[in-house]
């Protein structure tokens, strides 16, 4: 008896050894995560084609055209113009792509057609195009080799196709009774001869006006591009609110506290913002050189920074290239951008995280999910917690040049409120102070995002979530040191 308590006593022992050697970090729980579950989504949430646009940041939109040929401050031509002047003698689609990866765009957006009606593609609804062009002998194809070009760099691929088409007015159509089966058809070749589409952009300039059978392009747009994210101008919404982006009433940057949760005919639909901005003189190359790069980093801020998705437009010249100095700058840019986003001083050794509430007091939704650089993962509170307070202690005092904030939007956006915090000698001092995060949001000192703040140096930083429809998911708190070259 003696010696079976004996053995029960050394496993027991050993068990306790076992048990006391088990890391437990941040003073959250090791349990198995199966454990504790993942909050639920809080709808609307983001589609797959919104969340993909979301994690673009920034896209190339690009003018090119008839007027490119047709230089003026006339973006919209009249419809009578030549094609036998289309001659982008040295057009080169791979290049248009290497300028948009050396200025970190994750895809294009291309004008297929603008309000003057020529087509960029050999559609066979119309004379008005390449077919009639002198470039390569009437068989050259912008849309298709601009399409190859980007799968093989790897970046997404979009159409712009105008709604308004000045030739048609003009002239008519011996094939269509109607501009409405003449754009549909046009749409119909776009969408079912050039593979994936990741974008539909329409221009909703009159669109009101036109009688349009909208519902019968976004059965196509659901058939042919299931994936396909729709720039709708308020013409598809009703139609297809599981993808749309909508209009924000400007060529320009937003506004901050971005609200991606939109009331569409008496239901909530995800349905955010998409700017579209000029970076080079006209829409179309009339000869004048790319902003310069202080007007451009304020765009972005002025966009990404607020949480949306912009379309810089770059606008290829009558060669059929994007001109060097336009591609310096995008380099510079790009630079830039990296920069805001590299050296995070919440990520030094010396740094501890912690927060005042984790879910199920579980590792996996521990505070340091903020500084790990990864989207996916993320800090949160219970269900029913909707305040929490994430500190970072860098270890020793360091200069503060701003904040980088993510919500994890996949699950719904979710804070109405919150704050960011420096010690200072002894003391919490309030820093800055916002309402929605969204996908993400940049505040730099002096600049456009956060022009009134001064940001201390410190060595203790917290964000404080003041207020949250839901339990708050939050991403990314980057504490962003001081960025060289950075004029305000």
């Amino acid at each position: 008896m003696s010696y079976e308590i004996n053995i029960m006593n050394l496993k027991l022992s050993a068990l306790i050894c076992f048990l006391s050697i088990i890391p437990v970090t941040g003073g959250v729980s090791p349990a198995a995560a199966d454990e504790v579950p993942d909050p639920e989504p809080f709808p609307p949430v983001p589609s797959p084609a919104q969340l993909k646009w979301h994690k673009a940041e920034y896209m190339m939109f690009v003018h090119f055209g008839m007027k490119t040929f047709y230089p003026s401050s006339n973006h919209m031509g009249n419809g009578k113009e030549d094609p036998g002047k289309f001659n982008p003698k040295h057009y080169d689609a791979n290049q248009w792509v290497e300028a948009a990866k050396e200025g970190g765009f994750k895809g294009i957006v291309l004008t297929t057609k603008h309000h003057d009606g020529f087509c960029n593609w050999p559609t066979g609804t119309t004379d008005h195009c390449v077919r009639s062009s002198t470039w390569k002998g009437g068989k050259g194809d912008i849309v298709g080799e601009l399409v190859k070009a980007c799968r093989k760099g790897g970046i997404s691929f979009g159409f712009y196709v105008s709604i308004i088409d000045h030739n048609f007015n003009a002239t008519g159509s011996e094939k269509y009774e109607t501009y409405g089966e003449f754009y549909y058809d046009q749409l119909k070749e776009l969408s079912t001869q050039y593979g994936p589409i990741d974008e539909y952009w329409f221009d909703g300039f009159r669109a009101d006006k036109l009688k349009m059978d909208y519902r019968k392009i976004a059965e196509l747009i659901k058939t042919a591009q299931p994936d396909a994210v729709v720039y709708d101008s308020g013409t598809l919404v009703k139609y297809l609110p599981d993808r749309s982006l909508r209009w924000p009433n400007n060529h320009g940057g937003v506004g901050p506290d971005q609200n991606y949760r939109v009331n569409q005919d008496d239901k909530l639909i995800w349905y955010p913002n998409e700017p579209s901005l000029i970076l080079q003189g006209n829409w179309f190359y009339c000869g004048k050189p790319m902003h310069d790069l202080e007007k451009i980093k304020n765009y972005y801020l002025q966009s990404t920074g607020h949480g949306v998705t912009p379309l810089m437009n770059v606008s290829p010249n009558k060669d059929g290239l994007i001109d060097k100095d336009s591609v310096g700058k995008l380099k510079e840019f790009k630079k830039w951008v990296d920069e805001i986003h590299s050296g995070d001083l919440a990520r030094g050794k010396k740094v501890a995280i912690t927060a005042d509430s984790v879910r199920g007091n579980h590792a996996k939704f521990a505070a340091d999910k903020v500084a790990d650089g990864d989207f996916e993962t993320y800090h949160a509170t219970d269900d029913g917690v909707t305040t929490t307070t994430i500190e970072v202690n860098l270890g020793e005092k360091k200069e503060v040049d701003g904040f980088i904030l993510q919500e994890y939007i996949p699950l719904g956006q979710r804070v109405e409120s919150y704050a960011i915090e420096c010690m200072v000698n002894g003391k919490w001092v309030e820093v800055f102070t916002g309402k929605r995060i969204g996908y993400k949001r940049i505040i730099l000192e002096g600049r456009v995002t956060a022009k009134k703040a001064r940001f201390p140096a410190t060595y203790k930083v917290r964000l404080k979530i003041r207020s949250s429809l839901a339990c708050p998911l939050i991403s990314t708190f980057q504490v962003a040191g001081k960025i060289s070259g950075d004029g305000k």
